[in-house]
């Protein structure tokens, strides 16, 4: 295990493998765990990290830090604290998606490219009653397909419940269109098809179900929530693919049952 600290309070976080930086940034339900197989995958390229937000897992609980730009704050705070070179690419997971999109909009030139899995893109696409739930309230009633995942399960009593609610409510209040809309930097949406946590774009923002410049969506079928880990294998080579595709070229991604050598 492995601690930073900033104004005297500790981020926990992970490393593994040697290249360029992947941060990875876990959402509402658990914490770096579940992003280990993808860090791993990843690390065969790439220097992979992942730390726990505030409130989650092993770093600082303190209310005063459960807003979501203390959360962006910490992201830039972890990025110079451990000297991490930039540009990074940054992988979020809903909560850490918004994390990652907003932080690359505030701050485009340490950022490359994105990876944002199952992200609120408006409040109105969170689930409504997502609020008054606790952590293990939502475990229950969403696992999807009758699932639970141990990389979850194992974290839940570390969380802080306040740190759930106050940042649920406080995404109600965001819509990142707009962010999305001015990233320079490659983007890449995933999607959970069966997803009852957070709904897909929709509504005016429908258009972001369609690959535009340098931007591409993919869905998956079969998935609920946690596409990284119903469908690890799939979810691993398509970060690979995304990462790898030059000429910002995002046309082709899609999830494949198998690795297709490549050239690059």
């Amino acid at each position: 295990m492995s601690i930073t600290t900033t104004e005297n309070h500790l981020i926990h976080y992970e490393a593994v493998g040697r290249g360029e930086p992947v941060i990875f940034i876990h959402g509402w339900l658990g914490s770096w765990r579940y992003w280990w197989s993808s860090m791993q995958e990843m690390s065969k390229h790439y220097r992979a990290f992942a730390f726990d937000l505030w409130g989650f897992g092993d770093s600082s609980k303190d209310p005063e830090k459960y807003t979501f730009e203390a959360y962006v704050d910490m992201l830039g705070s972890f990025i110079a604290n451990l000297g991490i070179a930039s540009p990074v690419t940054l992988v979020g997971h809903s909560l850490g998606a918004a994390v990652a999109v907003r932080f690359a909009r505030l701050r485009p030139q340490q950022v490359r490219r994105i990876v944002a899995v199952s992200l609120p893109i408006q409040g109105d696409d969170i689930h409504a009653r997502l609020a008054s739930w606790d952590a293990g309230t939502m475990l229950s009633r969403f696992p999807g397909r009758g699932n639970t995942y141990p990389e979850v399960d194992a974290e839940l009593r570390k969380t802080d419940g306040a740190a759930v609610a106050a940042l649920t409510r406080q995404m109600a209040n965001y819509n990142f269109a707009g962010d999305l809309e001015t990233l320079a930097c490659p983007v890449l949406l995933v999607y959970g098809d069966q997803d009852t946590i957070i709904n897909k774009p929709s509504g005016t923002n429908a258009r972001f179900q369609k690959s535009d410049k340098n931007r591409a969506f993919v869905s998956f079928e079969a998935c609920n929530h946690f596409p990284m880990l119903e469908e690890t294998a799939k979810f691993s080579r398509l970060l690979l693919e995304f990462a790898h595709t030059k000429n910002n070229n995002l046309t082709s991604l899609s999830p494949k049952d198998y690795w297709q050598r490549r050239t690059y």
